[in-house]
């Protein structure tokens, strides 16, 4: 099964991660007589250094990194905000054998590397074999424990190979897993499958500040607290990539940058701040400054998604262990006055689902409509008709979060004791078989639009001690439908599957979704206007452009 990186760092880090590709992009003036005037995008990032090492970076491929490094399969966000997975270095998105236990690809014509060398299958899996190696571990690596050997495999400096990984010819690569996985073509889209010559990137160090680029940018220069600078790849070929505009002709990315001050600037809309952009999205206060000015908030966009927030219910729980209980939890809740904790409408808004809209298999429901007398008929039922106390685990950043859950629930005699706690002790006691919890708050954000990148990881009975099952679910029939569906290759079928599965969680009552986060950007006058998915929740920096 696919290994997901540590959750203490991804939770400690992915809103860093998200920063990093959450960037404020600006640009020269575009006005004038000069239509050769080369168009330079400047980013300021908060970010103190940007590595670009594909087998350590966990960033989307929609972000910086994807400017830089081709895949064998990316992202493509459509007109609609949905997201697809399509061909990149590759001529499909991949055939499966009929078991779904092999994945095969076939590489295009005119394809190279920027110092003009055709790009071949064996610098893909040199690519894919780096991220074995225990020194870059901590990436996006699903893949390793899916690969036939992948568990005794120590990656390819001391001269091994991953025999599961075949080439027998330039142009095929040939994937061999020890299970069926639907979803390989969206690993192909992830960071490790970007190309690496044969032999390079064995200065691990040098290599995060500079690998060699496969996209239309290719990094001029990179360093820390200063500025990253992203010029044309002249080897990049327009006409075998269907995603990348690359209409800038030079980015810089200034590093170490103040946030509100780059709000306020592209508020003022003057000088460089018409072609600039907030990747990362502005805060609560940020946002009042903008609807203060009528000129400012024209230029807002808002997504209507991000960051998926729940309580996890302990089914371990002496209270919680009844389903009884747990459906009353859901029907207390009050969701309006969370919103409104949060900073209101803009600032997130409530789901009811496990799965997120802009990911197959999401549809609307509500199993547990508003309603604090049916909670209290269930208490009744489950042998408390004087109500219950229940204690939760919240880090100390959401302890508002925690407050205006505890007086909703409040309403049908549910007490809530909040326990505030450091996030990384919080997490590192769950996963570490401490589950002296009943509600533990948390957010999650799936590392590739699919279910496998959420429900599984959530949900099925493996991941109760070191993983990242927080309710501590343990169903036998979830976990083989969950499996069934990992191992379905039309994706169609599976979508449906997921949308049985995401119902049948909900029935069990052991997740309580909360809301989804709404992340709002501000573009500059000169800068085309855009749109933002509902995943991921941020600008495509494959296709932001100047407007003219």
């Amino acid at each position: 099964m696919y290994h997901r990186p540590t959750r203490v760092r991804r939770l400690l880090g992915a809103a860093a991660a998200i920063t990093a590709a959450a960037l404020v992009v600006s640009g020269c003036s575009t006005s004038g007589d000069d239509t050769d005037e080369e168009r330079t995008l400047v980013v300021l990032s908060t970010d103190t250094a940007l590595g670009f090492d594909p087998a350590t970076n966990v960033n989307l491929p929609t972000t910086w990194l994807g400017l830089v490094g081709r895949r064998l399969t990316t992202w493509s966000i459509g007109s609609d905000g949905n997201v697809e997975v399509v061909p990149d270095l590759a001529t499909d998105t991949g055939t499966p054998s009929d078991d779904g236990t092999v994945w095969s690809y076939t590489l295009k014509d005119d394809i190279f590397f920027e110092d003009g060398t055709p790009i071949t299958s064996g610098d893909i899996k040199y690519g894919v074999e780096r991220t074995f190696a225990p020194d870059l571990s901590g990436g996006l690596h699903y893949h390793n424990a899916l690969l036939e050997g992948g568990a005794e495999y120590t990656g390819p400096f001391d001269g091994g190979d991953l025999a599961s990984i075949e080439t027998p010819d330039d142009k095929t690569i040939v994937f061999h897993l020890v299970q069926p996985y639907g979803d390989f073509p969206w690993l192909a889209a992830m960071n490790p499958f970007i190309p690496v010559p044969e032999g390079e990137g064995v200065d691990i160090a040098a290599y995060d500040v500079k690998p060699v680029a496969s996209g239309p940018y290719r990094i001029e220069s990179n360093e820390d607290g200063n500025e990253t600078v992203l010029v044309r790849n002249d080897e990049w070929v327009a006409a075998t990539d269907e995603v990348r505009t690359a209409d800038p002709d030079r980015i810089v990315i200034r590093q170490s940058q103040n946030a509100s001050t780059i709000a306020q600037s592209l508020i003022s809309d003057t000088g460089e701040a018409k072609t600039s952009t907030n990747g990362y999205p502005l805060s609560a206060a940020e946002l009042a400054l903008v609807h203060a000015d009528p000129a400012a908030e024209e230029r807002l966009v808002t997504s209507e998604g991000g960051l998926f927030y729940y309580a996890a219910l302990n089914t371990d729980s002496p209270e919680l262990s009844d389903p009884l209980v747990r459906q009353a939890v859901q029907y207390a809740v009050d969701r309006a006055s969370i919103i409104t904790a949060l900073g209101g409408d803009e600032a997130a808004v409530s789901t009811t689902t496990v799965i997120p809209p802009g990911v197959p298999g999401h549809e609307d429901f509500d199993l547990y409509p508003e309603d604090a007398e049916t909670a209290k008929d269930l208490l009744a039922q489950a042998g408390h008709p004087d109500g219950i106390t229940l204690d939760v685990w919240v880090a100390n950043g959401d302890t508002a979060v925690a407050e205006a859950l505890q007086q909703g629930v409040a309403r049908a005699g549910i007490t809530l004791n909040i326990n505030p706690l450091d996030q990384g002790v919080m997490y590192g006691d769950a996963m570490g078989g401490n589950s002296d919890y009943d509600l533990f708050l948390s957010w999650w954000i799936g590392d590739y639009p699919s279910p496998a990148a959420t429900v599984s990881l959530m949900f099925e009975s493996k991941y109760i001690d070191g993983g990242y099952n927080l309710s501590r679910t343990a169903d036998p029939d979830l976990d083989a439908a969950i499996a069934d569906v990992i191992a379905t290759t039309d994706a169609d079928e599976a979508a449906q599957k997921w949308t049985a599965i995401d119902r049948s969680i909900m029935e069990s009552g052991s997740i309580l979704p909360l809301y989804l986060t709404r992340n709002s950007f501000l573009r500059g006058s000169e800068v085309a206007p855009f749109t933002i998915p509902a995943y991921p929740a941020f600008q495509d920096y494959l296709t932001i452009s100047l407007a003219g």
